[in-house]
Formats: structure tokens, sequence, C-alpha cells
């Protein structure tokens, strides 16, 4: 199983807390919608229908290029919640979390990450020192394998959008494609955590500033017979230096070899 970009769930190796996935939670599928009859007015999407999707689109995307920041708050399964915040700078190759999984009556679990080009640096809340690991030397698709492309899951969640409209100035409405099989998890978005689901859509409300920059995604799933999930993120900060630094040498030690043995 495929756990790239993983940056939520923390995961005990050897002792040191680590913000990779190292458990799978299931949620069942999506409540199905009824197929609505055809009807000559719905037999193709309005222009002003295909233009909001497009706008929208266009915003997330816009969005996804530059650097910014984020903030989760979430419901995950099992009657978990998820709260996180970080940053991310795609050009400049810079991603920093900080996450925490409580509920379900379940260890508290929290942690965070910072990823500088090819250099990740890991440490549990509570913990004075880092964890360094060279991802030149992690194996691709492993347990420790870090995908720089869509660290927040932002880009996968744009690519399954299914419709939009705009429902008052810069605010959307819309549905998302929620299937993630045998596929990297991208909800919450800013915090991926291993939330798989079979298939279905699921609604989202999408927020954008006067600029044309999202800074709010809303999303609701409904898994069958099981309580409805609801997942907020804000973004902020578009465009603006995101201050991600690496830690001080003296506050980090060198992963064990065995970490870039895991599959």
């Amino acid at each position: 199983m495929n756990t790239r970009g993983r940056t939520l769930l923390p995961l005990a190796l050897g002792g040191v807390l680590l913000l990779g996935s190292g458990c799978e939670e299931r949620a069942d599928r999506p409540v199905a919608r009824p197929a609505a009859a055809p009807s000559a007015s719905a037999a193709t999407p309005s222009p002003t229908a295909r233009d909001a999707k497009a706008e929208l689109v266009a915003a997330l995307q816009r969005s996804q290029r530059v650097p910014h920041r984020y903030a989760v708050q979430g419901d995950l399964p099992e009657g978990q919640r998820v709260k996180a915040s970080g940053a991310f700078d795609p050009k400049a190759r810079r991603f920093a979390a900080t996450a925490e999984v409580t509920g379900g009556g379940k260890a508290r679990e929290s942690g965070r990450r910072i990823v500088i080009g090819t250099d990740s640096y890991l440490r549990p809340t509570g913990d004075r020192q880092w964890v360094h690991l060279d991802l030149k030397r992690v194996k691709p698709g492993g347990l420790m394998d870090f995908d720089m492309k869509d660290p927040t899951g932002l880009v996968a969640f744009t690519q399954r959008v299914t419709s939009a409209k705009l429902t008052a100035p810069g605010t959307y409405s819309g549905t998302f494609d929620v299937v993630q099989s045998g596929i990297d998890p991208y909800l919450p978005v800013g915090a991926p955590s291993v939330v798989w689901f079979g298939g279905g859509d699921a609604d989202f409300t999408i927020t954008t500033d006067a600029q044309g920059w999202v800074t709010s995604i809303r999303v609701v799933l409904e898994p069958t017979g099981k309580p409805k999930l609801t997942m907020t993120t804000r973004l902020s900060g578009h465009g603006k230096p995101t201050g991600i630094t690496r830690p001080s040498k003296s506050s980090t030690a060198e992963a064990a070899d065995f970490y870039y043995d895991k599959t």
C-alpha cells in the first residue's frame, strides 16, 4: 500500500513517533444519491454551471501553486478528531505540519514534520529532538516516502471536483468523487489521513476572497450507516513567505538505517 504524502497519523517505530501512517481506517461507501429524471434542460450543463466549475478549478489550481498556510479541523472514523496546521511552498520545496488526533478511545497522538527538499525532520510532541531522514535514501512508495508534489492533498481534491455552482459572491457549492481505492488518501485536505472510501459523491462548500484565492474548503462525507464526517480546511497567506526553516543541528539526530528499509 502506497503511503507517500501521509503526514497525519503518527506511527511509533523504534521508540520514535513519526508522522506517517501505520494504521488504516476504512469508511463505508457514502450514501448514493438517487439519479434525477432526465429532462431537456438538464441534458446538457448550462454555460453558467460549466463556468462555475471552471472558475473554481482555476482558483484551486492557482492557490496550489503559491506558498500558503493552512489549518484543519475535522472528523475521522471511529469517533476520532483531527486538528492540524502548517505551510507549503511548492517552488521552494518546503513543507511544515503539526498534527494531532484525539478521541475514539485511542491514545492521544500528535507530532510535527518539516520537509526541505530531500531532507525530512520528524518530532513527536513533547520531544526536544528531531529525527532526520534523507529522502534520497527512502524506498519509493515505502512507509517513509514523501510526495512533495501534493503533500496536502489539494491537487488530488481538485482533480475530483465533479460539479460546482456559485451560490453567493465568492462561495461555491458542489460535489466531488471520493473514490480512494489504491491511491494515497487526500482527506482532510491539508492533513491527509488514512481514510478510504469505496465510491460515490460527497458535498463541498468552498470560499474565495476578493483576490480569487481559495480561503476555505468544507467537505461533508456520509458513510452508509455511520455518523456524518465534516472536515474544514482554511487557507491563508497566499504568495507570502512561509518562514519554514531547518531544525538546528544540536536538536537533530540521524535516523537509524532500518528506517530506510520500511515498506
